[in-house]
């Protein structure tokens, strides 16, 4: 949905939910935009990753959850080796050094400084599906968590002195293969005047082509509503887990 609400598109129940006889692990990565201006929202994400964590395992999970990170501007990075995180309070540590990292407007492998406004949300994704160390598909949700206020640019392509690998079919292709489900936190307006339309891939289609959480079968919200307390990161990211945990992953679009 639109204003904070969660658009599911998850085909029928298959094992009772998080709530019933459902005995999938939850791995979770977070897809997280580290430019100039993210740095607030990685700060209250910090701030409740912790409260996240303990409303996720109030599911009643048969085991721990997993939960990874890769960040991007213009280029990507997966911390930890894409491997998942010993525990969430390492992963705490973490949010806050992105957080302080985005005041550099540096790219997360160094190098050239961010100079443009689009960014590079596709390959995230796509290495998130593709790279991390995920449990089976058969009996675990995998899900990414994904923020930016910003537009992304498509592959194959060099953009701001980076090569841009993926497009949006071979990225939304990927995710799927992998069925991972996609949760946005992203903006409808943006860019250097914030006036500008970001939101195709998530708010609104691109080229006819579904937006990636209808896709995937996930949701979106407004990342602002974040920001001014309509919603809140410990209650979505839970209810993400719970309206999509033992449900069927949507046929292909």
């Amino acid at each position: 949905g639109g204003g904070g609400g969660i658009g599911i598109d998850a085909g029928g129940d298959s094992g009772g939910g998080a709530s019933g006889a459902c005995n999938q692990a939850v791995d979770i990565v977070f897809s997280m935009d580290v430019s100039t201006s993210m740095g607030p929202f990685l700060n209250k994400l910090a701030d409740e990753i912790e409260a996240v964590d303990a409303a996720v395992k109030a599911l009643n999970l048969k085991v721990e959850p997993h939960y990874g990170l890769v960040v991007f501007v213009d280029d990507t990075l997966f911390a930890n080796t894409a491997q998942p995180y010993l525990d969430v309070k390492t992963l705490k540590t973490d949010f806050k050094s992105w957080a302080s990292f985005t005041s550099s407007n540096n790219q997360p492998s160094g190098g050239n400084q961010n100079s443009t406004w689009p960014e590079n949300s596709l390959d995230s994704l796509y290495r998130a599906a593709k790279e991390f160390a995920w449990r089976p598909k058969a009996s675990t949700l995998r899900l990414v968590i994904h923020t930016t206020d910003d537009t992304f640019v498509q592959g194959p392509t060099t953009f701001n002195g980076v090569q841009i690998m993926h497009s949006y079919a071979e990225t939304v292709k990927q995710l799927q293969d992998e069925q991972v489900r996609v949760f946005g936190f992203a903006s409808k307006l943006g860019g250097p005047s914030e006036s500008d339309d970001v939101s195709q891939g998530w708010f609104s289609t691109v080229g006819g082509s579904p937006t990636i959480p209808n896709a995937t079968g996930g949701g979106v919200f407004q990342l602002d509503d974040v920001m001014s307390g309509t919603v809140s990161l410990s209650s979505a990211i839970p209810a993400a887990v719970k309206d999509t945990q033992c449900k069927p992953y949507p046929t292909p679009k």
